[in-house]
């Protein structure tokens, strides 16, 4: 027990000389091992989807309607 409170005392005391990219990776790290440990409870893991939006034109509120508007602004009309 007294092994493990000084290597996360070591731990701790490293932190302020790392750099944020360096902490996010550390961060996505011990949520790696508190998930193969078994002991990440009833919280699923962060999925990071990162780029896949990248280039990607914003969609507005109106590009919504228009689209809606086109798919189904004549839906039943040409019912008999």
């Amino acid at each position: 027990m007294q092994e493990q409170q000084a290597l996360k005392t070591e731990i701790i005391s490293s932190l302020d000389f790392l750099q944020t990219d360096s902490l996010r990776l550390l961060a996505e790290f011990t949520t790696f091992l508190q998930s193969k440990s078994g002991k990440f409870g009833t919280q699923k893991p962060i999925v990071r989807l990162g780029g896949l939006w990248a280039g990607t034109p914003e969609i507005t509120a109106e590009d919504i309607t228009d689209a809606r508007h086109e798919m189904w602004g004549r839906f039943g009309e040409d019912e008999i």
